[in-house]
């Protein structure tokens, strides 16, 4: 039975990925399942439901857990951060047998600011799920602060939603462009510049006894 829920909802993602939700018709998933009407409707009762469904799996595999991330270096934090991603695209990726690692299709995204729009309370999600990192960003930040690892007027807050914020602001880019490399590797370029500007003066690159020289491969 969770093969064949995971084959419509493998299938009908495909279709949502190809047209917008209006587009979509119930004759067009089913077809596409090669399920009669009767077998389908056994797993899911109609369009919208199935569209959740999809929806909350993309969430699912965003959602990061921080409770094992590491505390003692903000640099190795952000960097797990970035490998979580990057995993997070592998997995989307597989499920819908996509073979590129971390290319990851514009309209996916689509999908998920569709969904936004529709269902009030997939916004909510987001927000919840936003706020959940910020937290977890405020508190390494502080802990990197006291311990000297980085310097800056600005506030916890302030440093934490500046490079989850890049986080976006890269992923449109590297959609938009050819996407030759890696998404993890354009996000750590760009971490690492950030981190650069935080860390004290006698820890930047060029340095003696650099501890966190951000050209250091992960």
């Amino acid at each position: 039975m969770i093969e064949t829920r995971n084959h419509i909802l493998k299938t009908s993602l495909l279709l949502f990925l190809q047209k917008s939700y209006r587009d979509v018709t119930m004759q067009e998933i089913v077809k596409k399942t090669g399920l009669s009407k009767g077998a389908f409707y056994h797993y899911f009762t109609g369009k919208e439901e199935l569209f959740r469904e999809i929806v909350n799996l993309f969430f699912l595999m965003g959602r990061t857990d921080y409770s094992d991330y590491p505390r003692d270096s903000f640099r190795d934090f952000y960097r797990r951060y970035v490998d979580h991603i990057g995993q997070s695209f592998v997995k989307i990726n597989e499920f819908t047998g996509i073979p590129d690692e971390e290319k990851i299709s514009y309209n996916f995204f689509l999908i998920l600011f569709e969904a936004i729009t529709r269902f009030p309370e997939f916004l909510m999600i987001e927000r919840e799920i936003y706020e959940a990192d910020l937290a977890a960003w405020i508190r390494v930040i502080g802990e990197a602060r006291k311990k000297g690892e980085i310097v800056s007027p600005l506030p916890d807050d302030r440093i934490a939603s500046l490079f989850l914020q890049c986080t976006d602001g890269v992923f449109i880019r590297f959609i938009n462009s050819d996407q030759t490399g890696s998404f993890s590797e354009s996000l750590t370029g760009t971490f690492d510049a950030l981190y650069t500007g935080l860390i004290p003066k006698e820890s930047s690159p060029g340095s003696s006894g650099n501890p966190a020289n951000p050209s250091d491969k992960p």
